[in-house]
């Protein structure tokens, strides 16, 4: 009997001992190793900018995933034009000086970014590249006192490579204190050159880049790393032959291997003819407007070409396809507002078989000249036949293309601008109509017309200052439209952003209309009402309304867990506005109009402000429901 309980005791001793040890396989820790790279930013002519960091390779084809923070300046939001990669021949040196690389693909937001190798260290270009990688493991499945274990160039105690293990310490959102999976903490050791290196599970898989350390009390320490679930938007469409780890989750149906559709050597390319919807990627290189955009063209130019989008992470913005015959050139360019450009141009020798290859250029309006700003490689395939179209009514009448007669009235809401009365009259030489706006007293004239599929309305004030409204088809919703207003002292200001405009067949002030829940438009605000607000990452915050002004603007509390804060609640000119303003005394604001009642809620824009002076950045979508 003793001698049984001896051996419990020995077996219980041993697998204590070997769960407090676990660590990675010698050859799954090799194959990490042979994969971790330092990175070192540095100018066109190759010379080290200062910094250094980690990244992991991710695909055999040399594609890296790392910090944005390691390659380039998140406030400037500058990427470096070269990136130097070293590599590890042996675990008790220093990584060797090995390739050339740039940046494909980066959102400084995220804090991630894709440096792809280019070139050996000579600056000669290398393909077919066959390297040691990663594969891609599923961060949501991570849990609390799960193990981690991270590779990288601590800077710390020379420049070898170190591995640290730890575990998973929790959760947070994005601001590093309210609730979310926007950052993984952990315990692991890590150093400032950690940055950018890579996490990995108990199976060896990729979960998480290492990111930031955070000093605590009494020499404390808090490491956070970006989940991998938030880099998918980055390598799905930037990274060719990665691989998921068997059991690891890859969102949505997607293929590990993006190969260019043959686009043959015509010139000028039938792709750019408006016959076929087109669809592709451009990727550009350089330090303005790096990374690889997600192009959709779907709808005909009035004078051959296409029009659509162009997508990159959380961006989406308007792009163009087209021929300039009176150059011979290629021009395909994106646009977030319709003044900024960034183009890529193409000549017949930049023609090949499967992609073009172009320069990159950035324009600060439509009246300057160019700024070249690196290269660009445009990869498109042909899609369904792109015809106009055809009328797609909406349960009012309004229909798509709008059509537009004399004697019609439009309402027109410009946001804080208010709201106009347009009546057509007469149809111009152009294949618009001219006519009246009005507003209580104020008369003023008006244009509006529909070309290349967008529908535009100018309102001329009685101080020849105008408005205008730009809008298409995506910002049809039932019986209104949705677009972007603009305001200009002149005819030769270049405008300044009024948001949001909404166009609507008729006139006069619209009748509740109860949607199932009860909430109706326009929304009736009292004191003691409670709304939910939802900014997308940013969380979501319940607010009971207060006391209501002499404007008309009612004080709120915003509450989101145990975070307590202020706000405001107010409906004017058609458009429904809440602010929140947080602990730290920035601020969240979701702006909505009729156009996004959806049953029980209303949908609008969502930004975040670090203060009252700082114009915003978009948060995408929030919903506002009682």
């Amino acid at each position: 009997m003793r001698n049984l309980k001896v051996l419990g005791w020995l077996i219980f001793t041993l697998l204590w001992a070997w769960g407090g040890a676990q660590t990675l396989p010698r050859e799954v820790r090799e194959r990490i190793i042979q994969a971790t790279v330092m990175l070192l930013p540095a100018d066109q002519s190759g010379k080290l900018l200062g910094g250094l960091g980690s990244g992991s390779i991710v695909s055999p084809q040399g594609f890296i995933l790392t910090n944005y923070h390691v390659v380039g300046d998140a406030d400037d939001r500058l990427i470096a034009p070269l990136v130097q990669v070293r590599t590890v021949r042996f675990v008790d040196r220093e990584p060797e000086f090995t390739y050339w690389g740039r940046v494909v693909a980066a959102d400084p937001n995220l804090d991630l970014a894709i440096v792809q190798i280019v070139m050996d260290k000579n600056k000669k270009a290398v393909s077919g590249l066959k390297l040691p990688f990663v594969e891609l493991g599923d961060s949501n499945t991570m849990n609390i006192g799960d193990d981690i274990f991270v590779f990288g160039f601590q800077g710390t105690g020379g420049m070898t490579l170190t591995f640290s293990r730890g575990s998973v310490g929790g959760f947070t959102g994005e601001d590093l204190e309210s609730s979310g999976r926007q950052w993984l903490k952990h315990d692991a050791q890590t150093g400032p050159g950690n940055s950018g290196g890579g996490a990995f599970n108990d199976q060896g898989a990729l979960i998480g880049v290492h990111t930031a350390g955070i000093a605590g009390n009494n020499n404390s320490r808090t490491s956070f790393m970006r989940p991998l679930a938030l880099a998918w938007g980055l390598v799905t469409p930037n990274v060719p032959a990665f691989v998921v780890k068997k059991g690891g989750a890859l969102p949505g149906p997607q293929a590990n291997v993006n190969t260019p559709q043959e686009q043959g050597r015509q010139w000028p390319p039938a792709l750019t003819s408006g016959q076929n919807s087109v669809s592709g990627t451009v990727r550009v290189t350089g330090s303005a407007g790096a990374g690889t955009w997600t192009l959709n063209l779907t709808d005909p130019l009035k004078d051959g070409g296409l029009k659509g989008t162009a997508r990159n992470g959380a961006q989406t913005q308007t792009a163009y396809l087209y021929y300039e015959e009176d150059d011979d050139e290629v021009w395909v360019e994106w646009t977030p507002d319709g003044k900024a450009y960034l183009s890529c141009v193409v000549l017949p020798e930049g023609l090949g078989a499967s992609s073009w290859t172009g320069k990159a250029y950035s324009f600060k309006d439509t009246d300057s000249d160019g700024t070249r700003s690196g290269d660009c490689t445009v990869s498109l395939r042909a899609g369904a036949q792109a015809t106009p179209p055809s009328p797609a009514p909406a349960p009012s009448g309004l229909s798509w293309p709008p059509s537009l007669n004399a004697g019609q009235k439009w309402s027109v809401g410009f946001g804080q601008s208010g709201t106009y009365t347009v009546t057509l009259t007469a149809p111009d030489d152009e294949g618009g109509f001219e006519g009246t706006a009005a507003r209580g007293s104020e008369q003023g004239s008006a244009l509006m017309e529909y070309a290349d599929g967008v529908l535009l309305i100018i309102v001329q004030r009685s101080d020849k200052s105008f408005l205008v409204c730009s809008a298409e088809r995506s910002g049809l919703s039932g019986a209104s439209l949705r677009g972007d207003a603009t305001s200009h002292k002149n005819s030769s200001d270049k405008g300044t952003s009024l948001g949001s405009c909404t166009v609507s067949l008729g006139t006069g002030t619209p009748s509740p209309a109860p949607a199932p829940s009860g909430l109706s438009w326009p929304p009736t605000l009292a004191q003691g009402q409670k709304w939910t607000v939802n900014f997308g990452q940013a969380g979501t915050y319940a607010l009971t309304l207060g006391e209501r002004d002499e404007d008309g603007i009612y004080d709120a509390v915003a509450i989101r867990g145990s975070e307590r804060g202020t706000g405001l609640m107010d409906y004017s000119d058609d458009e429904i506005t809440v602010i929140v303003q947080r602990a730290d005394k920035s601020f969240l604001v979701c702006r909505a109009d009729r156009s996004g009642l959806s049953g029980a809620l209303v949908r609008g824009d969502a930004s975040s402000h670090k203060n009252s002076s700082d114009k915003g950045t978009s948060l995408g979508t929030c919903t506002v429901s009682r």
